[in-house]
């Protein structure tokens, strides 16, 4: 199944080139930890995985973990009544031309397997399609190879990148896949690539839309590939519900090519209008969603 979210597609270029029950995150059975430093972020009093690679939950004010920042589109407000979890959460603007600039958190070397977990509420005169959400995976010695490639076909050796995206046939559509892997589907012209939403055996459980004006759980997990078998997967949950589900293909022809890099992608289309984007409570980790959240 082809995508047409082309908007912004592969941001994040080289510098050089009715409610949801507002609620922490609750992890059973595992160690509650703090942070460390070296993970990046905000979120020191974070109860987190003992798998945890970054959490940011945007209360210690700044964006200093994250690459990208622009402050004409992000911001950190704090207002406990509004935010999801403590008192801090981000506020993305987006331009009348759809963009909203990214954040980007690298991981290097990287890993095979990713699981992320966040929160993100659409404000109620929100107007048309989103990125939401991107894992990339780039060289292990080269952090930058998977960034900024909209419109090219991987090979298996240079780059990857998976995305979750609202569709732009609502305000917003329905939330899908939107992919970049080496036998995905070439334009007409045999040389152009644009991300997929699926290759046929995804399957996607309505309803895929997020209500607006409301906190809303996006839960995204991505499994690598052995090279040399198609036996890749990634699955998104909405408030704690399967909604999409897509294995049995491949991301990679080499382990050169990892999971290592988180991106809040906020690129859509042109609305003529101002957008705002609200997003809160992070956590990245090298494991799995093993129980409810």
């Amino acid at each position: 199944m082809a995508g047409n979210f082309r908007a912004g597609a592969g941001s994040g270029m080289h510098p050089a080139a009715p409610m949801v029950v507002r609620r922490r995150i609750s992890h059973l059975g595992v160690l509650a930890l703090v942070v460390a430093s070296c993970h990046g972020g905000s979120a020191a009093n974070t109860t987190s995985r003992a798998d945890t690679l970054f959490a940011e939950d945007f209360e210690s004010g700044n964006l200093s973990a994250w690459d990208g920042v622009d402050p004409a589109h992000h911001q950190v407000v704090s207002d406990p009544a509004f935010a999801q979890s403590g008192s801090r959460y981000l506020e993305v603007t987006y331009s009348t031309g759809g963009e909203g600039g990214w954040l980007t958190h690298f991981f290097m070397p990287g890993y095979d397997s990713i699981y992320v977990s966040y929160y993100v509420r659409f404000p109620t005169n929100w107007q048309g399609g989103t990125k939401l959400l991107a894992l990339y995976g780039s060289r292990t010695d080269d952090q930058w190879s998977a960034l900024g490639k909209a419109g090219l076909c991987p090979n298996g050796t240079d780059f990857f990148g998976t995305w979750l995206i609202t569709e732009v046939s609502g305000n917003p559509g329905p939330t899908r896949f939107y992919s970049y892997y080496p036998a995905m589907a070439r334009e007409p012209d045999g040389v152009t690539c644009w991300g997929r939403y699926g290759d046929g055996s995804e399957t996607y459980v309505p309803p895929l839309t997020l209500s607006l004006g409301a906190w809303h759980h996006v839960e995204f997990w991505v499994k690598l590939n052995t090279p040399g078998q198609s036996n890749a997967s990634q699955t998104f949950w909405i408030d704690g519900v399967q909604r999409g589900n897509w294995a049995g293909f491949s991301f990679r022809a080499s382990t050169i090519l990892r999971l290592n890099a988180v991106q809040f992608s906020f690129s859509g289309n042109p609305t003529g209008t101002i957008r705002k984007l609200y997003v809160d409570h992070l956590v990245v980790t090298t494991g799995t969603r093993t129980r409810d959240e």
